[in-house]
């Protein structure tokens, strides 16, 4: 399908009157937890007048999508790949624009504030024509910028390493000769975390206390601003009076009023999303604080205010009375989340292979056990054995240790407590609980289970209460989880299953459930027995999210070995891949792996990514079936790849509903 010239142009005049994305860094989101970046299109490429849009990733799922429904072609993705891929057909071409302006790359005296990477769609050309289409591609995006911003720094053109597909290092000689810089995105990325670090340039506010920011959760945010540097994440305490502005990104955040960060968040990072679930204002700052800031603001009392408003984003701080203070925090929003009370008649271990399902709940078992028995049950291919620890055990232990009354007079006296206080409780009724005896038929079962199942492997007990991995409440990474290796003494084993039993009480667990209203006296901790991962080739957490154009689409991300994809160590990139519908025949590659690619550029891991993403489809339906508004949420799977007599296997090994609050 071709496009006439005349028409083509009519749309885009239609949908666009003036461009100017790159000056106004409208659309922008963060690459690599570090860059400036933006999707785009190139379009009318067998045309002499060619043309380059940008366009919001958040609206848009890709390309395909935004030439399809952005600018009305009405072209479906196998059309419009086709009118990519061949020179001969090419309308358009797919490019990632990378902002350098905030980290200017010098090279021979020059400077570099823009780079484009041509996405990878298997190009036919020959090497001398991809060649000619990047180095032309190089000229269009430097017109386009310079028709916005004229005193624009060089581009540099992102190739491929020699082995990948077009365009790559190959062309590298053709390129420069045009007079452009070349680099792989692996030195792009390199050479951007040095200047993050180094060269962040100092701003004041835009005007009138606004700030340059990017937006994740929208809200109003009435708290002391408290500066938390890095290192110092962990000693924050919980407080809804206070916003924390942190200097990097942390692991946990506290209970606060508002958060902002100076390293760059992800829509979908686990900062966001506890910000979402908690309906917590959330931010991060473009640029370096100017030298008054913390002098003006650190430990005051201010008012933020997040939004966005026609496209842009905008975060303004202004300093409010303790009066206005009061006020706000009176007609916040009362959380409350009504939990099920638990139930302890079922007495026996849950067997998912044999047991009956109908006591495979989150009452009887916890929400993760729960939901592991859904996958064992649904996609048993790619799911372990597994069994369940129910409730009664955790009631029956911490009634014979005593651990319940001290609950309960936590529970009776924590509104007259200091926190001080209450933090010494809880530490006592976890102490309690480390000092309980686990009854005799706790051990005979787990040993059973052993010997059949897991002969010589390691085991894990996870944690599994009735107050975590709830459509209202994720409450993710708030308990622990513990494994210990079959064979084990039972003292080895019963320090593992209590120290999951104590994790119900541990302070980040308890002011949670608090914030959102949680009853604590129904909070119940099961525990799922599964095997244990070791020496994986790959792990993963891929997550659906609503598509106002389809079904929803579905988001990869893995990295290899055991390097964390949620917390990854030093600068590592994980491998993001996304299918833009539940169904689509194609994937998007949105970046590679920094350590080794997975799926990307590997046939043998074909099947798998297939299979994952009809795992992907299957738990959306089941997960999502019973809510009432299910467009403001996904299905996060946790996933890990491992190699078994040369075959690559894939294993489900954890599924929840995540509330991402997209609008309906």
């Amino acid at each position: 399908m071709r496009i006439g010239l005349t028409a083509l142009l009519l749309c885009l005049g239609c949908l666009l009157q003036a461009q100017n994305e790159f000056s106004s860094k409208q659309y922008q989101f963060i690459a690599y937890d570090k860059i400036p970046t933006w999707k785009g299109v190139a379009t009318n490429w067998n045309e002499s007048l060619k043309k380059v849009y940008l366009f919001d990733v958040e609206q848009y799922k890709g390309h395909g999508n935004f030439v399809c429904y952005g600018l009305k072609t009405g072209l479906r993705f196998n059309q419009f790949k086709e009118l990519v891929r061949h020179p001969d057909k090419r309308v358009y071409l797919p490019i990632f624009l990378y902002d350098l302006r905030t980290m200017p790359i010098q090279k021979d005296g020059q400077v570099y504030t823009w780079a484009v990477r041509l996405e990878d769609y298997s190009y036919t050309d020959s090497r001398w024509s991809m060649e000619r289409t990047f180095v032309e591609l190089m000229e269009v995006v430097e017109r386009y910028i310079k028709q916005q911003v004229p005193e624009v720094g060089k581009g540099i053109a992102i190739l491929a390493s020699p082995s990948a597909s077009l365009p790559n290092l190959t062309i590298r000689e053709g390129i420069e000769k045009a007079g452009y810089v070349t680099m792989t995105l692996g030195e792009l990325i390199k050479r951007a975390s040095k200047k993050e670090a180094k060269e962040k340039t100092k701003i004041a506010p835009k005007q009138d206390g606004y700030w340059s920011a990017n937006v994740l959760n929208e809200g109003v945010a009435v708290g002391y601003l408290r500066f938390v540097k890095e290192g110092e994440e962990t000693q924050v305490q919980s407080d809804f009076k206070n916003i924390l502005l942190y200097q990097q990104i942390p692991y946990r955040v506290p209970i606060a009023n508002g958060i902002l960060t100076l390293a760059p968040q992800t829509p979908f990072s686990h900062i966001n999303l506890l910000a979402k679930n908690r309906g917590t204002a959330n931010a991060y700052l473009t640029q370096q604080l100017p030298s008054d800031f913390r002098a003006k603001y650190e430990n005051k009392l201010v008012k933020i205010i997040c939004k966005k408003e026609k496209g842009k984003n905008i975060l303004t701080i202004e300093p409010i009375s303790e009066q206005a203070a009061q006020l706000h925090w009176s007609s916040q929003r009362k959380l409350k989340i009504d939990l099920p009370k638990p139930d302890v008649s079922v007495r026996a271990f849950s067997h998912f292979t044999t047991g009956d399902r109908s006591v495979q709940t989150v009452t009887c078992i916890g929400a993760k056990a729960s939901n592991y028995a859904l996958l064992y049950h649904e996609l048993p291919n790619y799911t372990r054995p597994g069994f369940a620890i129910p409730f009664y055990f955790y009631f029956q232990t911490i009634q014979a240790c005593g651990a319940d009354q001290l609950i309960q007079t936590l529970l009776k006296q924590k509104h007259q407590w200091t926190k001080e206080r209450l933090h010494k409780q809880l530490e006592t009724i976890r102490n309690a609980i480390m000092g309980a005896t686990l009854k005799e038929q706790v051990f005979k079962e787990l040993e059973i289970i052993c010997k059949q199942y897991y002969k010589g492997k390691k085991i894990r007990l996870r944690s599994s209460t009735n107050c975590e991995d709830l459509p209202e409440f994720n409450g993710a990474g708030l308990y622990v989880s513990k494994g210990f290796w079959e064979g084990s003494e039972r003292t080895v084993i019963q320090q593992k299953i209590l120290e999951v039993y104590a994790s119900l009480w541990l302070v980040r667990a308890f002011e949670e459930r608090d914030f959102f209203g949680i009853d604590h006296s129904k909070a119940a901790m099961g525990i799922l027995i599964n095997e244990a991962f070791p020496d994986e080739y790959a792990n993963g957490v891929a997550l659906t999210l609503p598509n106002p154009t389809g079904t929803p689409s579905i988001h990869i991300n893995t990295q290899y070995g055991e390097q964390s994809v949620t917390n990854p160590e030093g600068k590592a990139v994980p491998e993001v891949i996304y299918f833009r519908q539940l169904n689509s025949k194609w994937y998007v590659t949105e970046s590679k792996s920094s350590i080794h690619n997975i799926f990307v550029e590997n046939a043998a891991l074909t099947p798998l990514v297939r299979q994952l993403q009809s795992a992907c489809a299957t738990l959306d339906t089941l997960l999502k079936k019973e809510l009432e508004h299910p467009v403001h949420y996904g299905v996060d799977v946790e996933f890990k790849i491992m190699k078994e007599e040369n075959k690559f296997r894939l294993y489900l090994k954890q599924a929840r509903l995540l509330n991402v609050n997209l609008p309906e």
